[in-house]
């Protein structure tokens, strides 16, 4: 072999072991190198600032949104039976409805819409009494008809009312019923016999009275012409005796004549007298003595007070078919089943309130912070609407609308009406003044708040180099949203601040986070 040739050859053996050696350099490691390079990288913190912020104790609770619930309305019963119940005049889907407006007509007769919670469950007439008259009369007040005293009881005032709420719609209110008017009327003719009765009856003791009289004057008068012939008699014996009862000397011939011609006079007298008792008393032979009347006059009296009664149901009835009554309004309509001209039965439509509410619940403690006319934050986030409301109900005992024994049922009414919002389910936060910081306090989330040992709550605050500090602080009042009031007692804490609520392993694919409220 040349001598070049063992030279090239030997460069190649150093150049092989020097690369070896290089390889398993770069493969070899030490203890320490390898613990380094295996022990996990450090956790890095999770901090949010301290905020300063008014805490309120609010009550929040979620609840369902709804329209109204659907009613259906079937085919009233027609005032004029008489008559077909064809539609002749029927609302449109989407219609919305106020108090007083007509739903419907069938045959050109009216059903109206009105507020209340009882149905008319009758034909009402002029006299009737009940609380659904009340609730008619209360309607027809907030209408701004007169109706009277509120008092239940059907009366003029009412019925006037209600003839000008159909006239005002376009309508005639219905006429007195056929079957009053004949009782009216069977009532006057029985009032008009009466009447004869005793009118007759009152002429024929009034004349038998007179005729009784009549005897009475008839008899006095003979015991008075009686009496005059025996006195003229008188005079003329003492004539004929020889003195004159008047001057007491021998009469004349003439005054002879004079006493006798006064006995004649007084003998006819008598005679008349006889003959006038006579006639009287065959008149009141005739008649009969006076009979009382009292049983006429009583009939006479109670025919009059049933007519009174008859008359007092003349007028025009409110009828059951045509007042149709809904808790609320306005209605909106959402099913029509009939057009103009089709002959109605069974359902003529649906309609809902056209209130959109909210059904909810709070718990009995929670009730009491809670009064009608609260103001409430309603809110669905999916959606992002936030909009403000009232509390419109709120149940007077646990365990009503279908809750549990320890739920009060409450009912809310946005402010605005959205239609988007029907059926869905949303979050309520109602704000409670009882309880309140008053003023803008520290504030952290609640997982920032961790327990020592010894039993303090400390907050744990990080520096801007990455270094951390304990912080005994003093919770208050808290957020529904988990922002809890803090006081700080030991060590110093401001507005700013970052504060520990958990740890991120950056080793970990998933970014995993600790909260370390969880240790």
């Amino acid at each position: 072999m040349s001598r070049r040739v063992r030279l090239v050859v030997a460069l190649l053996v150093v150049i092989t072991a020097a690369g070896g050696g290089w390889l398993a350099g770069t493969r070899i490691k030490s203890p320490a190198q390898v613990a380094a390079e295996t022990e996990p990288p450090q956790a890095s913190l999770i901090t949010v600032p301290v905020e300063r912020m008014v805490i309120a104790n609010d009550v929040v609770t979620r609840g369902s949104v709804r329209f109204d619930t659907p009613e259906s309305i079937g085919t009233p019963q027609l005032a004029t039976p008489e008559l077909a119940p064809v539609v002749t005049k029927a609302p449109e889907v989407g219609d919305e409805l106020k108090e007083g407006a007509v739903l419907f007509e069938l045959a050109g007769r009216p059903t109206f819409a009105l507020q209340g919670d009882l149905p008319l469950f009758r034909t009402v007439r002029p006299g009737a009494e009940g609380e659904d008259i009340r609730q008619f009369q209360t309607a027809l007040a907030r209408l701004g008809y007169d109706p009277g005293k509120i008092d239940g009881v059907y009366g003029p005032d009412t019925e006037a009312a209600m003839r000008q709420l159909y006239e005002d719609a376009g309508y005639e209110p219905l006429p007195t019923d056929e079957q009053v008017q004949a009782q009216v009327e069977a009532a006057s003719d029985i009032v008009d016999g009466a009447r004869e009765v005793y009118h007759e009856a009152k002429d024929r003791r009034d004349a038998a009275t007179a005729a009784q009289d009549n005897v009475t004057s008839a008899a006095a008068a003979l015991k008075e012409a009686q009496a005059a012939l025996v006195v003229a008699q008188e005079r003329l014996a003492a004539a004929e005796a020889g003195v004159h009862p008047d001057t007491g000397l021998p009469p004349t011939p003439e005054e002879m004549t004079a006493l006798s011609g006064d006995v004649d006079a007084a003998t006819t007298g008598v005679s008349a007298a006889q003959a006038v008792l006579s006639v009287a008393v065959d008149e009141a032979d005739m008649l009969g003595p006076p009979q009382g009347i009292t049983a006429e006059l009583k009939a006479l009296t109670d025919a009059r007070e049933d007519l009174t009664d008859a008359l007092a149901d003349v007028g025009s009835p409110v009828p059951e078919g045509e007042f149709l009554f809904f808790n609320a309004f306005p209605l909106r309509v959402d099913f029509v089943g009939f057009q103009r001209g089709d002959i109605a039965s069974g359902e003529m439509m649906r309609v809902s309130g056209s209130r959109l509410a909210i059904d909810s619940s709070v718990s009995i403690e929670e009730g009491d912070l809670i009064a009608v006319g609260d103001r409430v934050q309603i809110e669905l986030t999916r959606l992002g609407i936030e909009l403000a409301g009232t509390v419109s109900f709120k149940a007077d005992r646990a365990g009503t609308n279908n809750l549990g024994p320890d739920k009060i049922y409450i009912e809310i009414l946005p402010d605005e009406v959205r239609a988007d919002l029907n059926n869905t389910n949303v979050k309520i936060t109602i704000p409670v003044a009882t309880e309140s910081t008053g003023g803008a306090v520290l504030a952290v989330p609640a997982a920032a708040l961790s327990a020592t040992g010894g039993g303090d709550t400390v907050v744990t605050v990080e520096a801007a180099d990455g270094s951390t500090r304990l912080v005994a602080v003093r919770p208050g009042l808290a957020t529904a949203a988990g922002m809890v009031e803090v006081t700080p007692v030991d060590g110093e804490l401001n507005e700013g601040d970052r504060v520990v609520v958990g740890f991120q392993e950056a080793s970990d694919p998933g970014d995993s986070f600790t909260d370390q409220t969880d240790s």
